[in-house]
């Protein structure tokens, strides 16, 4: 299914920018370069968000589970893409039709599947799932552009 590394052992920190705390993809579990790609996210008690969000019942918040979402489609870029330009990265321009279906707790092992439906230029369109434990717990649509760096700190 995969090219260039067997399932769980791609370095994944070498596809992310996101780093503790906003790391939110542990693993990679499977993937087709420019189609779909699947991650797991442990998500664990001490996961800072828990501490806020909600400290009597710890719920894992949905912008959370849609960041989990968002660095499953990185990965999927770049290793479709190779590596990225530059000063130049991909980012969400859009969250489209989330639906958060049942929620994500502490001790949970969230998979995230994502497919790229639609490619226009530089920009992608994902649909996706996050599943915990077999049951879908999350489902949604995002889309991905390329930013310069440059022109995100003159645009002020």
């Amino acid at each position: 299914m995969g090219e260039a590394n067997p399932p769980g052992e791609l370095p994944v920190l070498d596809f992310l920018k996101q780093r503790f705390p906003l790391q939110m993809v542990d693993k990679v579990l499977s993937w087709e370069k420019g189609r779909e790609l699947t991650t797991v996210k442990n998500v664990s008690v001490n996961e800072p968000a828990f501490q806020g969000h909600f400290p009597e019942v710890p719920v894992f918040p949905g912008v959370l589970t849609i960041e989990c979402f968002a660095q499953a489609a990185a990965i999927l870029v770049r290793l479709t893409e190779g590596e990225a330009v530059e000063g130049v990265f991909d980012a969400i321009g859009s969250v489209m039709d989330f639906r958060f279906l049942k929620p994500v707790l502490p001790g949970d092992r969230l998979e995230t599947h994502v497919t790229i439906t639609k490619v226009v230029g530089s920009n992608r369109i994902f649909e996706g799932k996050c599943m915990v434990d077999g049951e879908v717990v999350a489902t949604g649509k995002l889309t991905f552009g390329k930013l310069k760096k440059d022109d995100i700190f003159n645009a002020r």
